[in-house]
């Protein structure tokens, strides 16, 4: 039976990965411009290599999708509407997306591109899917926290061909959602979601448990060591060793290839790899790898192998997981002792001869460590004083042990790690330069009897279907004189295909003999020949001349429209409310006798692990919101239902009907931080008020101009600046788009929000902890800075700015950028911080809508207060640098 197996995907970082994926047998590669790509440290392409990327891929029958998947500021979209026609003209295969601004244009301007949703979308239930499949998008990469179930599940509930369903095979995890991670932004500047991560989850932290004061601030805190226990094997005895994981947010490395016939067999379309920023040898390890396997699995007949895992493990792993794709213990997930590469464990060293510096290791692998790899020594004791060398000498192996020089003396017990293959290393090269990619061409070769020749050509295209060329030059052979060329010597030129991707399969020459030309003329006719082949093949993949006309007009009337400028405009005053994110009836009681005019209520947050890491009671969740409908209507407050940050379709089912029993209690709408989630909720009410929450990342007014009809309040980015801000509120206004725009002002902002439950590893210490309100949890950072973390109800870690955001004293400048809301985050903190920050914003909106005099001084006063209550200290964010773009 024929197996149809799914696309390979790789990544190309640079000119020389792509040939590496391309030559390893990749279907498709992915890889992005010097703009709007979320790998900036990658080498990418400029557009003139890019188009050449393009052609090298899709003579060879390889698709190019290029990554636009940053998100995109309003001042920007004039030149990433320019760089989107360059990309539809170039003939790239398809763009992968972030930005449902960019979307809402790529469809307005080049509808025939084809459109993947980037895993930075977040889409992780059917909802989400259902929704980019009617927006248009073709494919779907979905968030690498899914379960393989799970997206079974999606399949079922979508039509068979309405969009493809991608998910990472192999690479790096990222710790949080994609999308959903601002921790490298809040604590550098530098934004994921700019393609500049500074991967602060491989830096070391201590679990921090403590109580709370007053303010819901840190008392009485301890550090929890972490210990995992790992076996080693050591002169045929088996001992527990104990080492220190400190590493809380570093993940393992994700590898399917063990299950690939299960994934293969699966509705999933495209298998991603991940790595732009690897080298070309790593990509051509990897990819030969897996392209092997899935021909195999083609066939019916595979198995995974023992060197295959270990070539992927010499070309880069931190340890090998399945990912919460497949893991049933989601714990394998993460690698908590080392963030670093392991390479393949070779054994430990049992002796040091200290006369010949010589090392001697007793080999526990299959690997034997060869002249040329390069090894690392790592001390077992807290993975302390690791010394890495290349072996320069043929090590001498006796039986299972192996002894070569070494530069500094060495303890017995020292584990022993090849970290680099040599003879993996020159295999890896050999794929990169070796390309087998051919173009089968048939040629008929007409010479007439006045030494005229034509040429016609059929070659396979990019679909495999054929394609006809004719070329007639008007060069003529000449009557031989002396010696006549040749039939023999005439396919003998026409034959030389080197250099080029072509091999003529089946050549017919028509020549009635007694002709003579040079066999540099033939060459000659020869190179033309195939150049036209190229032009044709590359032509056959971009759109017609009538098409390019018709973006480039779309794009002259698009452009007046994009290119705005506000920065000394003046924008219709509104009068700005306050609003409060609470988590408990406390908490929302302080909110509303500070005075604030709505409420934010996320019943299915907590402060700690015991009440939050167990299913969600509806019966006492829906007591909370009646009696917190009940306390709002007294004061003449607005009550918002706030979902979680992430919603499985599992876990929107089982809201079905206790959100039916929420809409009868009288609440003022819901706030969610996906589209899916917001589809989901109007599919129940379609006329359900929706906020939409920062989860949504709105940068630019396309993107409010796309979901204006699904939200009627966005919270604008937390990762933009005032003047950003400002220009995003003025396009808004001057366009006559109905919505009102938010902005987070004061708390720990949510940084991360992961699907690992960090308090899990810590055991009873935290589990069992029944003070939760009283409790504080958090992470502490080697400079002492202390993240907060607090958990949803399905044991979700979302982990806090370790300083908290206060804009009070900037609220005139706030009160005149066009902004309907502010917004306070006070889940976790107490009733009495609920209610000073209220009123203290209460006071600063009076004073910024008076701007006088006074102000100043009265709103220093004012921000004073805050730092006297503020958790770690306060910040001014992003709101006057904006994020780092260098």
């Amino acid at each position: 039976m024929k197996i149809e197996i799914p696309e390979l995907l790789a990544p190309a970082g640079s000119m020389e990965s792509l040939k590496a994926a391309v030559n390893a047998g990749a279907d498709a590669v992915y890889l992005a411009g010097k703009q709007f790509g979320a790998r900036h440290y990658a080498a990418n392409f400029d557009n003139t290599d890019l188009k050449e990327a393009v052609h090298y891929a899709h003579l060879r029958g390889v698709k190019v999708y290029v990554t636009v998947n940053t998100l995109i500021k309003d001042q920007e979209l004039p030149d990433l509407a320019k760089y989107l026609l360059f990309l539809y003209e170039s003939g790239v295969d398809a763009i992968l997306v972030q930005d449902i601004g960019v979307a809402h244009i790529a469809k307005e301007l080049v509808p025939d591109l084809n459109l993947h949703s980037s895993t930075q979308m977040t889409i992780h239930n059917t909802e989400g899917v259902k929704w980019a499949a009617e927006f248009g998008f073709k494919r779907v990469v979905l968030a690498r926290e899914m379960k393989l179930a799970e997206i079974e599940e999606i399949n079922k509930n979508i039509e068979p061909g309405e969009i493809e369903l991608e998910i990472f095979a192999h690479g790096a995890l990222c710790y949080s959602y994609s999308g959903q991670c601002l921790l490298s932004s809040f604590i550098g500047g530098r934004s994921g979601n700019r393609g500049m991560c500074a991967q602060p989850c491989r830096k070391p932290y201590d679990l921090i448990l403590g109580e709370k004061d007053e303010y819901g601030r840190p008392i009485n805190t301890t550090k929890v060591e972490i210990m995992q226990s790992i076996i080693e094997h050591q002169k045929s005895k088996i001992f527990e060793v104990k080492i220190k994981e400190r590493y809380l947010l570093s993940t393992r490395d994700l590898a399917i290839y063990e299950y690939l016939d299960k994934i293969a067999k699966s509705s999933v379309s495209s298998l991603k790899i991940e790595g732009r920023m690897r080298s070309p040898e790593y990509v051509a390890v990897v990819v030969s790898t897996y392209r092997k396997a899935l021909d195999s699995i083609k066939k019916g007949r595979w198995k995974p192998r023992k060197k295959d895992i270990d070539d992927l493990k010499l070309a880069f792993n931190r340890d090998f997981t399945g990912g919460y794709l497949l893991e049933k213990d989601e714990s394998l997930v993460m690698s908590r002792d080392r963030p670093g590469n392991r390479g393949v464990y070779i054994g430990p060293v049992t002796d040091y001869k200290k006369k010949d510096k010589e090392v001697v290791i007793e080999i526990k692998n299959q690997i034997i460590p060869e002249k040329g790899d390069g090894i690392v020594f790592i001390n077992k004791d807290q993975n302390k004083n690791e010394y890495g060398m290349v072996i320069h000498e043929s090590p001498s192996i006796y039986k299972n042990k192996a002894t070569f020089a070494v530069q500094r003396p060495l303890r017995p017990g020292t584990l022993v790690y090849i970290t680099r293959r040599r003879s993996l290393h020159d295999k890896a090269q050999k794929i990169i330069s070796d390309d087998k990619h051919r173009i089968k061409v048939n040629l008929d070769i007409f010479i007439e009897n006045d030494g005229s020749i034509s040429l016609k050509s059929k070659f396979n295209g990019q679909d495999n279907s054929w394609i006809e060329l004719e070329l007639v030059p008007d060069f003529k052979m000449e009557a031989a004189v002396k010696k006549p060329v040749t039939e023999k010597i005439i396919e003998t030129q026409f034959r030389k295909t080197g250099g080029t991707p072509f091999d003529i399969k089946n050549m017919n020459i028509h020549y009635p003999g007694g002709f003579f030309a040079p066999v540099s003329e033939l060459n000659k006719l020869r190179r033309e020949l195939f150049e036209k082949i190229e032009e044709k093949l590359i032509s056959a993949s971009c759109p017609s001349k009538n098409k390019m006309k018709e973006a480039h007009d779309k794009l002259n009337n698009l452009l007046p429209q994009l290119d705005t400028k506000a920065n000394n405009v003046k924008l219709a005053k509104k009068s700005v409310n306050l609003a409060v994110y609470v988590n408990n009836l406390d908490i929302l009681k302080g909110a509303v006798s500070g005075k604030c005019d709505r409420i934010y209520f996320d019943p299915f947050t907590g402060n700690a692990a015991r009440e939050c890491c167990s299913n969600l009671n509806t019966e006492s969740t829906l007591n909370l919101i009646n009696e917190a409908v009940s306390i709002c209507k007294n004061t003449n407050t607005e009550l918002i239902l706030k979902l979680p940050k992430i919603t499985s379709s599992h876990y929107l089912a089982s809201l079905n009907s206790f959100l039916a029993k929420v809409f009868n209690a009288g609440i003022s709408g819901v706030m969610v931080d996906s589209i899916g989630a917001a589809e989901f909720m109007l599919n129940l009410n379609s006329q359900i008020n929706l906020f939409a929450s920062s989860g949504l990342n709105i940068w630019n007014y396309k993107s409010v101009e796309e979901l204006q009809n699904i939200f009627s309040n966005f919270t604008v980015s937390p990762e933009l600046s005032k003047d950003e801000i400002k220009r995003l509120a003025f396009n808004i206004q001057t366009r006559g788009i109905g919505s009102n725009l938010e902005l987070l002002v004061q708390g720990n902002m949510e940084s991360i929000v992961s699907k690992d439950c960090i308090p899990h590893i810590a055991g009873d210490k935290v589990l069992k902890n029944k003070n939760t309100e009283k409790s504080f949890l958090g992470i502490e950072d080697t400079k002492n800075h202390l993240f907060p973390i607090r958990l949803d109800n399905e044991c979700r870690t979302h982990i806090l700015n370790s300083v908290e955001l206060c804009l009070v004293d900037h609220m005139p400048q706030i009160s005149k950028i066009g902004l309907d809301t502010v917004t306070i985050d006070a889940r976790g903190r107490t009733q009495k911080y609920a209610h000073d920050m209220s009123h203290i914003y209460g006071k600063a909106i009076e004073i910024g809508a008076k701007n006088d005099q006074k102000s100043k001084r009265e709103l220093n006063a004012l921000k004073n207060k805050v730092k006297k209550i503020s958790l770690g200290g306060i910040t001014t964010g992003n709101f006057l640098r904006g994020v780092t773009e260098q």
